[in-house]
């Protein structure tokens, strides 16, 4: 009985190295999900400020058209001058030239906005793009990190899986009855059986009497934690 709970700790330690394994190969899907949510949420921010950029340089484009054409339009007025005969049309001329004026001076304004509000934008860019670069580049790392974990995840489960039959077989040759009693268990984070550790579960450290100490010295029966259930084994290194 005594070696065979000695064994039981290599299983556990085995059974551990699979939980881990299989805990992570379930998990390491949702965190990619997340961090590449995390990128995509960073790169809307700044999408956000390119399409407000282009609208700026839409505006800046529209206004210097405008200003081009009033200012041909101006001339043109201008010069019928030299041709006009009466008051009357001297004073509409003047009206149609004033009026281009004042939309010209408009746009002019129109302009100097936008070209105000693109320079801002693009400001906010640069500064945006860094940080952007710097989350995407933190968060890419991790994520191919995380998938090339999972690449060899079930090899890596294989193998331990494998580990994991010899150990049950050993113990199993000692005494199939303590295999099976361990293999009923459930404990937390796949914690079955644990040493002694300074008079307490190694588990979850609850403290136990002397008379139960040397039951689990002996090692003559199975002895579990009275608060977590855990089997207990005596372990002179842990000790």
């Amino acid at each position: 009985m005594k070696e065979g709970l000695q064994q039981l700790l290599k299983l556990q330690e085995v059974d551990k190295k699979l939980f881990e394994l299989e805990e992570a190969k379930e998990k390491y899907p949702a965190e990619i999900d997340l961090r590449r949510s995390i990128i995509a949420k960073a790169r809307s921010g700044l999408a956000d400020l390119e399409a407000q950029s282009a609208e700026f340089e839409k505006q800046q484009r529209h206004c210097e058209r405008e200003i081009e054409s009033g200012k041909a339009t101006l001339r043109e007025r201008e010069e019928r001058f030299s041709v006009v005969t009466t008051n009357k049309e001297y004073d509409s001329l003047q009206l149609e030239i004033e009026i281009c004026k004042k939309t010209l001076a408009e746009h002019e304004t129109q302009l100097l906005k936008a070209i105000e509000g693109l320079e801002k934008i693009q400001e906010q860019i640069a500064k945006e793009q860094g940080d952007f670069e710097e989350v995407r580049g933190a968060e890419q790392e991790r994520i191919d990190e995380l998938e090339g974990q999972l690449g060899t995840m079930q090899e890596q489960i294989d193998e331990v899986a494998t580990s994991r039959a010899v150990v049950a077989k050993n113990i199993a040759d000692l005494d199939a009855q303590l295999l099976r009693t361990y293999d009923r268990r459930r404990g937390r984070r796949g914690i079955r059986v644990a040493a002694v550790h300074k008079e307490a579960c190694g588990a979850c450290f609850h403290r136990m009497p002397a008379q139960t100490l040397n039951e689990v010295r002996v090692g003559g029966r199975v002895i579990s934690c009275e608060s977590c259930g855990t089997i207990m084994v005596w372990n002179e290194q842990a000790v």
